[in-house]
């Protein structure tokens, strides 16, 4: 999947419409190999896609894959999908849902050789069909927590850290690290459940957008490692309009529109009553996600400014996972996937309740319209004239408090040179080298 969302040839090197829409023609790359020697066929593919559709969690993930009818092979290399109608997300759709095969291999670059208390051990797929990778053998390593990471890595006991919080780039870049950044296509939000009285009105949630200084979060809390979130449509999509003017920092505005929509500061608190706001909620957090919890802290500190009392409740993940799915919140801090193509805040915001991820509870009919839109619809012109509207459809009718934009770093010792892709270092790793102008220094 490239970074503005259009699905990239992998193991189907080209694929086309057919019967308006109603039919994907996907041709197989010829020489594609499993790691247990078995060749990749129409035939293989067509089994293993069969049983990804099956899967309950995957109609929720991806609901283009409701849209197939029919999975055929057409010949050894060309595989045949049958829909009830034109579904424009389904090549991206199919990107994100299939690691081909069914038989616990792959056809990636590095096979599993075994698990031990060590780690998980990869070696070389000589059979690659991108090529042989660089890189001989890799042992993927648990850590109980990032201190040890660390640790090991400045040590030389390990090559890469795969996750470096934004406080902690500066601290371990230094002559030997590297630490390359990159934005994810997820965002930081509050979301709301809209069943709840004071979250069904929109003006609320577009005064509680406003009331956020966004420069200041990424600026305070991720150290710069960021960009402002006023939506949920990827930037970065080659459809999106940015001529539109997102929510801007306005606290004089959200306080107009929260007592326009009756939400007026006290004249008389009770000692025994919550601090004195027009607004008071509470938002679940899940325990041990310290990002998280420095990003809740940081939008209570921007809310109360303006009247709002923003109350958190801790949970273990599970308990957290469970109140979500059961709608028993009425706002809830997360760390959402909103892109790199449309389908993602599709499953969130734009699906009708039979389908999609609809945990929220965020209804907007002509959202709905224009994602189904987008969903049919494979006329680029039309697309983006899909997306300009929606996005102004979801400005003035915000599901959520969006916040930011964030980027994940990892941390690489100088003995490699990786391969520069704009994106994730481990999606290249296999294109890796050894760096000869550096000689490694083990202490163990």
């Amino acid at each position: 999947m490239s970074v503005d969302g259009r699905a990239l040839p992998r193991l189907a090197e080209s694929w086309v419409w057919e019967t308006g829409g109603r039919r994907l023609r996907l041709r197989i790359r010829a020489g594609v190999t499993f790691h247990d020697g078995t060749q990749l066929t129409s035939t293989v593919a067509a089994e293993a896609l069969k049983r990804a559709i099956e899967r309950p969690v995957n109609r929720a993930l991806y609901p283009s894959v409701t849209d197939i009818t029919s999975v055929r092979p057409d010949g050894d290399l060309q595989l045949l999908l049958d829909l009830s109608r034109p579904s424009a997300f389904l090549p991206e759709d199919l990107s994100l849902l299939l690691s081909i095969g069914s038989r616990n291999v792959g056809t990636g670059p590095f096979r599993l050789v075994g698990r031990d208390s060590d780690g998980v051990h990869l070696e070389r797929f000589d059979r690659y069909y991108l090529g042989v990778p660089e890189i001989e053998r890799i042992v993927i390593r648990p850590s109980d927590n990032l201190r040890t990471s660390w640790t090991r890595l400045l040590r030389g006991e390990v090559d890469m850290v795969t996750d470096v919080p934004p406080e902690a780039v500066e601290f371990i870049r230094n002559d030997d690290i590297q630490v390359i950044s990159f934005a994810r296509s997820y965002q930081f939000l509050v979301a709301f459940n809209s069943a709840a009285p004071p979250f069904k009105s929109a003006v609320v949630r577009r005064a509680l957008n406003a009331a956020i200084n966004r420069d200041a979060l990424i600026a305070n809390v991720l150290q710069g490692h960021g960009e402002p979130a006023t939506g949920p449509i990827w930037p970065k999509h080659w459809a999106y309009d940015g001529s539109i003017q997102p929510f801007g920092f306005d606290p004089r505005g959200a306080v107009s529109l929260l007592e326009a929509a009756g939400f007026r500061l006290p004249a008389q608190v009770r000692a025994s009553e919550l601090p004195p706001a027009r607004l008071h909620f509470t938002c679940l957090v899940p325990a041990d996600f310290s990002l998280l919890e420095r990003i809740g802290l940081e939008v209570q500190k921007q809310l109360y400014d303006v009247g709002v009392d923003m109350q958190f409740q801790v949970l273990a993940p599970e308990e957290y996972d469970l109140r979500i799915r059961e709608g028993r919140f009425e706002a809830v801090l997360v760390d959402i996937t909103s892109g790199p193509t449309l389908a993602r805040p599709h499953v969130f915001w734009g699906s009708p309740r039979r389908e999609g991820l609809h945990a929220f509870g965020y209804e907007n009919a002509e959202a709905v319209r224009l994602f189904d839109l987008l969903r049919t619809s494979t006329n680029e012109a039309a697309i983006r004239s899909a997306v300009s509207r929606l996005q102004r459809v979801l400005l003035e009718d915000p599901p959520a408090l969006f916040l930011a934009w964030n980027q994940r770093a990892r941390a690489v010792r100088r003995n490699f040179r990786v391969a520069e892709s704009g994106g994730d270092p481990l999606f290249t790793i296999w294109q890796w080298t050894e760096n000869p102008d550096r000689q490694a220094v083990l202490t163990r």
